[in-house]
């Protein structure tokens, strides 16, 4: 997301930002704040994305709307600002950070799109609940019911905090993945999404540390996609990249629990440190942008 329009400084100094609304959410995000402090679950980040992808609303937005090919790492740098509001967050950092996130969504709208629409929220805090059960699942087995039962109620709070009303998150943990089946077998994988999904797997623009982890990420995703979007995104299960998959998660299942937690955290903490940077600039100037160099 770049510096949106709007906010920042003022012929009297720093422009307040605007105190958005947040809604109260279902759950506190208790039990959630025990996964996504862990680096493993940033595995399910391209998942999750090209599951919002499948809605045409998400796609052609996202499509029109960023510079998506060579923003990856500032997309991801916004994402984690927004997860670490929203489920580690103040509420003086939640209004900070979802100021700016709400702000930016107002001008992103068309004929057939705006991303204030809150079933689009619902959609995208749904992709972040299954991307959790999705890499959980493939690294450490089967989630029991009621852990899933306690993270899809906190999900709920992806959702919540980018203004879907609480009520619009289903029931029930059954009443979800009708929600979730009935999307994943008729929402349409446009063009639009082909393009943007081109350009995140194959990124143009990757630091040389990150380069490396590109291919891997690329072969997990195609694989926890469901077999329809596999289909409509035009990728491809190989036997050979299939033998490389089931190699990738053993190895990985087998060496990660053993790394010392501190370790598999510093993403996270690095994150932290970063939204916490963003709410001081956005208290300071209304952005959460670096002043510009003289």
């Amino acid at each position: 997301m770049a510096c949106p329009m709007g906010l920042g400084r003022t012929l009297d100094g720093p422009a307040p930002f605007e105190r958005p609304r947040i809604f109260d959410t279902i759950a506190e995000p208790n039990e959630l704040k025990n996964y996504v402090d862990d680096a493993i679950y940033l595995t399910g980040g391209q998942f999750a994305i090209l599951c919002q992808f499948a809605h045409p609303g998400l796609a052609e937005g996202s499509f029109k709307h960023s510079n998506f090919a060579y923003r990856i790492l500032n997309r991801l740098q916004t994402t984690a600002r927004f997860l670490n509001a929203a489920v580690y967050g103040t509420q003086q950092e939640k209004e900070a950070i979802f100021s700016v996130i709400h702000h930016a969504h107002a001008d992103v709208k068309g004929e057939t799109y705006y991303a204030d629409d809150p079933e689009l929220h619902k959609w995208t805090a749904a992709t972040l609940f299954v991307s959790l059960v999705v890499v959980h699942e493939a690294f450490f087995g089967k989630l029991s019911r009621e852990k899933q039962e306690a993270l899809y109620r906190e999900s709920a709070v992806y959702g919540t905090s980018l203004r879907m009303p609480p009520d619009m998150w289903p029931a029930t943990l059954d009443d979800f993945w009708d929600y979730w089946n009935h999307n994943i077998e008729t929402l349409e994988v446009t063009d639009w999404a082909r393009s943007l999904a081109g350009d995140l797997l194959h990124p143009k623009k990757l630091p040389l540390w990150l380069r490396p982890q590109a291919p891997i990420a690329r072969l997990l995703t195609i694989h926890w996609l469901p077999e329809r979007f596999q289909r409509e995104y035009g990728l491809k299960t190989t036997p050979l990249n299939t033998a490389m998959y089931h190699f990738v998660v053993g190895y990985t299942a087998l060496v990660y629990p053993h790394l010392p937690r501190s370790l598999r955290q510093l993403p996270s903490k690095l994150y932290m440190k970063d939204m916490k940077k963003a709410v001081q600039r956005i208290e300071e100037t209304g952005t959460w942008c670096k002043p510009a160099k003289s």
